[in-house]
């Protein structure tokens, strides 16, 4: 009985009726609740800590703020006082006129954001527009055949791609690598996929065996890069593509530690190692935004 009255003292603020309709409509920080409420911070603030530990809200950290939000597992008897109250008290002006200035505020935010985010936009983060979905985005689109992976490492890479292969091919130095690739294979029951342990200088496979071939930041990890992209043409066929992503020319120490080979490479060198082998382009990325900010260089040939 305690408990039930503790519950509608608490719905009994019109404050606090106010802050479960607009939340039940949406999550709000504290500040957007301040702009529709015209309430202050500290008031707020306080009516929010109260549901909170009565438990009708649960808040998530944004930033440097916190939005808050209306639980869906109320428990009882909070859950039967609030779907009482709030029949009760839904038709009450004050409702409809907060639910108004939420609808004005969303639409300021959406102009005012547009408005910022203008001619620099893609140094903004948007939701759902990160370079990682763009990256399944495009290659979701690609067509890479009888596909081969130099340097693949453990084929974490392989889930991925084989949605775009018809056949698949690892290849990498390291027994540990090979073995941990091969595991992931027979767990995850990979159809189309295998695993070789090879040097990428000396791969003993067919010539003009695939459609494409792929250095997917491993041409620093190889002792001599230039032989192994002339290897990798020559297992290319007929218009086939050599994908090559790696890093450029750098004086970084941080590349140590992750036991680079090469500390980078120039556009021109890249270009000049496949020089007549077919059309070939590099291009210079846009620098990493985590220091030391490494540059990606991306060449492609195709055959």
């Amino acid at each position: 009985m305690n408990q039930l009255s503790d519950c509608l003292r608490l719905l009994a603020d019109d404050n606090r009726l106010r802050i479960l309709h607009l939340l039940e409509h949406e999550p709000l920080t504290v500040a957007e609740l301040q702009d529709i409420l015209q309430l202050s911070q500290s008031s707020v603030s306080s009516h929010l800590g109260k549901l909170k530990r009565a438990g009708f809200l649960y808040d998530v950290a944004e930033g440097s703020a916190h939005r808050y939000r209306l639980r869906e597992d109320i428990g009882e008897p909070a859950r039967a006082c609030w779907l009482a109250v709030r029949q009760l008290s839904g038709s009450n002006p004050a409702i409809a006129d907060d639910r108004r200035r939420l609808a004005e505020l969303r639409s300021a935010t959406r102009a005012s954001w547009v408005e910022r985010v203008a001619g620099h936009l893609h140094r903004e983060y948007a939701p759902g527009r990160t370079w990682e979905a763009l990256g399944h985005a495009f290659l979701a689109a690609l067509d890479l055949g009888d596909c081969l992976d130099v340097g693949a490492g453990d084929g974490a890479m392989m889930e991925l791609l084989l949605g775009s292969c018809r056949s698949l091919t690892c290849v990498d130095p390291a027994a540990a690598m090979v073995a941990a690739g091969k595991r992931r294979i027979a767990e995850g029951k990979l159809q189309g996929a295998e695993f070789i342990q090879a040097s990428a200088e000396d791969m003993q496979l067919a010539p003009q065996r695939f459609d494409s071939v792929l250095f997917l930041q491993s041409l620093q990890y190889i002792a001599d890069p230039q032989a192994a992209l002339a290897r990798a043409l020559e297992l290319l066929r007929p218009k086939g593509r050599l994908i090559c992503l790696t890093l450029s020319s750098h004086d970084y120490p941080e590349a140590e530690r992750y036991g680079h080979r090469h500390p980078g490479f120039q556009r021109q060198q890249l270009l000049d190692w496949v020089q007549g082998r077919g059309q070939a382009r590099c291009l210079t990325l846009a620098p990493e935004a985590k220091p030391p900010r490494f540059t990606p260089l991306l060449l492609t040939v195709t055959c």
